[in-house]
Formats: structure tokens, C-alpha cells, sequence
């Protein structure tokens, strides 16, 4: 760092640091004279300083530099505050000036030899605009004056926060300067808002504008670019279409360099706070202390939250602005709700809601896979609590661009094929993330919807699949899929549960199971993945592949049956295949019965084929019904199947209605 730099720093300090001794004697005893005065004094003794020392005869001659290009600078001003505000822009810009032109030439130095760097007493060198805390304090006093005294008092009535609500200074600055009465106050604060924006093109100096003021330089420029001309004649009227034009480039340009989350949060803090519509009278007084905003910067505000929020990282942007610093307590909760709210509500400013749901469901989803704990829980909350605003408010654009992308991969394994002569046809990265999105979504969100039950029952029988996979092996995919399925079962209309279990349990017929010729196959990181399945060249090898897995997958079925505690479901799933036995007597003694000859001439091969199957189809249909009755009677305690009087009572009744047609059926036997 040069002799240069701490001497512009000096400089600052003489200006700025007798007003923080005076203001706190001042604010006390409310003499709002004596701050001018202690203005004025500061100002003329900085002028002393540079004249008469020789230790700043170098500021001077920089300072006079940039005074001859500064045409907005009046030195014979009659406004102490704006003078005082003159000081600082000119002793600010020279530093930048000067730091520029530092740094320019380091970068130019060619950097020492690679041998020298590596002595123990070589250290690299330090850029020229490093500051020690100490310089950045008087530089962040200094920035606090600029914006105190020439910008704040020159916003409109609702831009911005208010300088009375910041702190006791602040309230004072808000009484003593009023902008509104300065016919100049636009070109203040357009100068002010472009020499902050100048400064900040040196990063030293943006993070000290941005990190402290940058809620302030946001809404100068809206006011600057966007304030109607008609709502305050008197203020904007001395800006130009040009510089108006200038400042919404600017302010678009501000928006895309700065950290989206700070971004955000500071146009929801300068959209006010939200009004009731039809408000009393009664409490107009707390509303006023917190002044809402214009309409024209609410609409505005609106409309660049927008753009944002269809950004690329857009939604993340929005929930780290309103939640970053967060310790996980019920109110960080009930914030996680009132972000979910804000994604799934289109905004009026955006061109369809069709546009606005593509662009931000897929980020909605996107927020279920952060690794950080305390991230991951608020994310997966807002996550979470979004899918099911929309699956209950908009349930067309859930099931296209929510439910749909969600459950791909298991939808693919329905319908995988070997035309790609892929190793995988759904990779394990892409299982796992579906099954945990599915167990988040379901059931931690656990709110059950007919358009949630739909959803999953067209994925059920491949997550039972994958579920019978685990069982056989170590896999990390068991857990959820096991709560997915008991959740379905727990939450669906009995009529749909027992649907359900019949097609679990091969007892209905075969739909949305995994493709033919594919199979679960173990992962590298403990998952599984979809990947085509051996041939066996032996028809016993094949048969006893089926036969076996058809018996391992009704052993994974009673066990979840097993996990269903306090639940009348296996009780009535048992009662429902007795129903159905207790039906065949009826049929058998049709079945026994002689039927007419078939006349094939008037029936197709296909009829007559279907005619001479069906017999063997029933019994087929029986036998797997006896079975699937054997073991859920072998694995099954009594106390799960019947828990309720109503359910024993049918379990005897229909106990003796089979009792009855065996002993007629042996009787029909021994004497035919």
C-alpha cells in the first residue's frame, strides 16, 4: 500500500469522525443547528488540513483531479448537509481513483520468480486495495454519511426504509434534512447513486456498498428509472429520458451481479409490508409507522421478484433470502410454509402461468436434494409443502411438471426396453433419488390426497418389486420403500387397498410391472438399478425362477401385512379371499354340470380356444387363491387378521359355508 492511500484515509477520518463525537451530544439535547454547524466545521477544517500540511499536499492535487471532472460538485453550496455530502463523494472517488490506477499497475509487475516464493521469508505480495479493518471503519462511516445525507432524504414518501425507524441518528438526519423541499432532489440523488455505483466498480469498495446499503441504492434507482413522473412532478421532472433509461440498465445490471438471497430480500423489504384489503380506521396508526409503498414500486418490485424467481437457481435464491441465518425453530417452520405459498402462486406479472410452473417446478424439486442438515430440513420443508399446495390448487400443472418428472424413473421401469442395448436402463442415482423424493413427498408431507394415491398406485407394483429386491439383499432403498408402501395402504379407500393387494399378490391381473426381460440388479453405492435380465436355456431353470419369486414376493407381502399395526386391512384382505372361496360352490357345481357340445362352426379360433381354456384358467385362479390363503395363515398371527367381533363373526360364517360345500361336494362323490 502506498503513503497515498493512508493519506485519502486521513482525510476521511478529519471529515467524518468529530460528527460521530458531536451527533450523540446533539441527538440528546435534539439541537439540530448545532449538527449544521459541526457539518460546516469539519468541512472547513478538512479544507485547512490539505492546505496547510504537507503530508497532504498529494490528496490535494488527486482531489483537484477529480473536482475538475466532477460537474455535479458546488463548493459555494448553501446546504451544510450537501456539502458536507460533496466532501465525502470528492475524498471517495479520489481513493477509488487512486486504488484503480494501484492496482493497474501491480497487475502489470511482473510477479517474482517461482524459486524466490518458495524462501521461508518471501511472502507474496498484497494487492494495493487490501485495507486493514481499521481503514475499512472509516470508510464504511464515511458511506454511512453519503447515504444518510444524500440519498435517504431525497426518496419518495414509502421507498425504501425510512431513516426514523434505523436508529435515533438516523430519526434526527430524517427531521433535519428535507428533500422534499430541495428543488434539485433528483439530481442528488441521481449523483449520489451514481458515484455509490462507480465506487462499487473496485470490489474493495462493492463489498462496503453492498453488504451495508445496498437496499438503499436499490431504491434510488427504481425511483430514479421507474417513478411516474405525475406522482412527484417536482422531483423528477429535471431528470432527462435518457438518464431515467440509464438507471434501469443500471438496476438490471445490479440485479445480476450481487448475491441473489440479498438481491430478494431486499425488494421484499422495499415492496412494505402487506396491507388488508377493506382495513379499518383502527389501525391506520401501527400501519403508518411502517408506510407501505407506492403502488407503482409494489407492481415493480413484483415484477423483478419475478424475473428472479425464473432464473436459473432462482427458487433457491428466493428461500435462502428468506430463511438463510434460521436455527430450525417453529417460526423458521411457519416461514418454510409462507415461502412454499409465495413458489406455487403465479405472479400476475408473469406472461402465463404455464411459463412460470415449467420454469419453477423442476427448481422445486431441486431444493429435495441439498446435503447440509439444517439446508436439507428447511429446503425439503418448503419442498415439500410446495408440491402439495399445488397437488390441491393446481393439480393439472402438479401432474405435468411435479408428479410426472418425480416419478420417471419408475415409470420407466415399466417401460424399458433393449433396443438401446444399455447396461442399466435406469441407473441407481436415478432409483435412489426417486425413492427418496417419493418418501419426503408422501410420507414426511404426509398429507393424503386423492391426486397423491392416484399417483402412486400407478408406480405401486415396481415399488413392491424393488422392495422384494431389498429383502433378498443390503440396501439402503429398503426403509423407504417399505414406509412408501405402508402408507399407501395405511391412507387408501379400502376398496382401492384391497385392489391393491389382489394385484401385489398375482391374484389380479399384471399391470405397470417391471418390463419383461428386466430385473433389479444390486448397485455400487448400495441402491439398485433396472438392467436386462439372463435368459435361462433351460425351460425347469425358468419355471423355478417363477415359481420361487412369485413365493418370495407373497412372503414380502404378509410381512408388510404384518407391519400394519392396529389396522383393519389384512383382516379384511383375509375375509375377501375367503369371500371369493366361499363363491365357488356355486361355480363348481356349474362346472359339473354337462354342458352342450361346442358347435365350432359358428364360433372363431379364437372363441373356441378361450371356450376350452376357461377351465383350466378357474382352477389356475383357485389354486393361486389357496395359496395365497396358505401363507397368510402360515405367517400371519390370528390377532392380525381378526382384531374386530364384526370380523370374526364373517370369518365363522364363511368358515361353515365352505365347511358345508366340502362335505356336499364328498357327499355328491361317494355316491355318483
Amino acid at each position: 500500500m502506498t503513503p497515498i492511500t493512508p493519506a485519502i484515509l486521513s482525510a476521511i477520518h478529519i471529515l467524518t469522525k468529530p460528527l460521530g463525537e458531536a451527533s450523540a451530544h446533539d441527538a440528546q439535547s435534539s439541537h439540530q443547528e448545532a449538527l449544521l454547524a459541526v457539518l460546516r466545521a469539519n468541512r472547513a477544517l478538512l479544507h485547512e488540513r490539505l492546505q496547510s500540511e504537507s503530508s497532504f499536499e498529494e490528496v490535494r492535487r488527486l482531489r483537484e483531479e477529480v473536482m475538475v471532472v466532477a460537474d455535479w460538485f458546488g463548493g459555494d453550496t448553501e446546504d451544510s448537509a450537501w456539502g458536507f455530502v460533496q466532501e465525502c463523494l470528492l475524498l471517495l472517488l479520489t481513493l477509488s481513483r487512486h486504488l484503480s490506477a494501484e492496482l493497474k499497475l501491480f497487475q502489470q509487475t511482473p510477479a517474482p520468480s517461482a524459486a524466490r516464493q518458495r524462501t521461508p521469508e518471501m511472502a507474496p505480495p498484497l494487492p494495493p486495495d487490501v485495507l486493514s479493518v481499521a481503514q475499512q471503519q472509516t470508510l464504511g462511516a464515511a458511506l454511512q454519511f453519503v447515504v444518510s445525507l444524500g440519498l435517504c432524504p431525497y426518496l419518495a414518501t414509502g421507498v425504501g426504509v425510512s431513516l426514523g425507524r434505523r436508529s435515533a441518528f438516523g430519526a434526527m438526519v430524517d427531521k433535519l434534512v428535507r428533500g422534499g423541499a430541495v428543488p434539485a432532489a433528483g439530481r442528488r440523488l441521481l449523483t449520489t447513486t451514481n458515484i455509490l455505483l462507480q465506487l462499487a466498480e473496485l470490489s474493495c469498495l462493492a463489498t462496503l456498498v453492498f453488504t451495508r446499503h445496498l437496499g438503499d441504492v436499490l431504491a434510488a434507482l427504481c425511483q430514479l428509472g421507474y417513478q411516474p413522473r405525475r406522482a412527484e412532478e417536482g422531483k423528477m421532472q429535471e431528470l432527462s429520458a435518457e438518464e431515467c433509461q440509464t438507471c434501469r440498465e443500471a438496476l438490471k445490471s445490479l440485479q445480476g451481479k450481487v448475491y441473489q438471497p440479498m438481491i430478494i430480500k431486499e425488494l421484499l423489504i422495499l415492496q412494505g409490508p402487506k396491507q388488508s384489503a377493506g382495513g379499518s380506521s383502527r389501525g391506520s396508526s401501527s400501519r403508518a409507522v411502517l408506510r407501505s409503498a407506492p403502488t407503482w414500486l409494489k407492481r415493480l418490485c413484483g415484477q423483478l421478484l419475478s424475473e428472479r424467481l425464473m432464473q436459473p437457481n432462482g427458487v433457491q435464491a428466493v428461500v435462502r433470502a428468506i430463511l438463510e441465518g434460521g436455527t430450525g425453530d417453529d417460526s423458521d417452520w411457519r416461514k418454510c410454509d409462507c415461502v412454499a405459498r409465495i413458489l406455487v402462486t403465479c405472479p400476475q406479472q408473469s406472461a402465463s402461468a404455464d411459463t412460470y410452473y415449467r420454469h419453477v417446478c423442476h427448481q422445486i424439486l431441486d431444493l429435495l436434494h441439498f446435503k447440509d442438515q439444517l439446508t436439507a430440513q428447511q429446503h425439503q420443508r418448503v419442498a415439500t409443502r410446495a408440491v402439495l399446495f399445488m397437488v390441491q390448487e393446481k393439480p393439472s400443472f402438479a401432474q405435468q411438471y411435479l408428479l410426472t418428472p418425480l416419478l420417471g424413473p419408475l415409470h420407466r421401469c415399466t417401460t424399458a426396453s433393449n433396443e438401446g442395448h444399455l447396461q442399466a436402463a435406469v441407473e441407481e442415482w436415478e432409483l435412489t433419488r426417486c425413492v427418496n423424493d417419493v418418501f419426503k413427498i408422501w410420507v414426511v408431507g404426509n398429507s393424503p390426497s386423492a391426486s397423491l394415491l392416484e399417483a402412486l398406485e400407478q408406480v405401486l407394483p415396481v415399488l413392491f418389486t424393488l422392495f422384494c429386491f431389498t429383502k433378498q439383499n443390503v440396501s439402503h432403498l429398503r426403509a423407504p420403500c417399505q414406509e412408501v408402501l405402508l402408507w399407501y395402504l395405511s391412507h387408501a379407500e379400502t376398496s382401492a387397498a384391497l385392489s391393491a393387494l389382489r394385484q401385489l399378490s398375482g391374484l389380479q391381473g399384471q399391470k405397470n410391472e417391471v418390463a419383461a426381460d428386466f430385473h433389479f440388479a444390486p448397485g455400487s453405492d448400495g441402491g439398485a438399478r433396472l438392467s436386462s435380465r439372463e435368459t435361462f436355456s433351460e425351460e425347469d431353470d425358468a419355471l423355478y425362477e417363477k415359481l420361487s419369486g412369485e413365493q418370495w414376493r407373497l412372503e414380502c407381502l404378509m410381512q408388510l401385512l404384518s407391519e400394519l399395526k392396529d389396522c383393519d386391512l389384512p383382516g379384511d384382505f383375509f375375509l375377501d379371499l375367503l369371500q371369493e372361496m366361499a363363491g365357488w360352490s356355486a361355480a363348481a357345481d356349474g362346472d359339473k354340470e354337462d354342458e352342450p357340445e361346442l358347435d365350432v362352426s359358428t364360433m372363431t379360433l379364437v372363441e373356441v380356444e378361450q371356450r376350452l381354456l376357461a377351465p383350466s384358467a378357474r382352477q389356475g385362479q383357485r389354486l393361486a387363491l389357496l395359496q395365497v390363503l396358505a401363507v397368510m395363515v402360515d405367517c400371519l398371527q390370528h390377532t392380525v387378521l381378526l382384531r374386530k367381533t364384526s370380523q370374526v363373526s364373517a370369518f365363522l360364517y364363511l368358515s361353515l359355508t365352505i365347511c358345508c360345500f366340502i362335505k356336499h361336494s364328498t357327499f355328491v362323490m361317494i355316491h355318483n
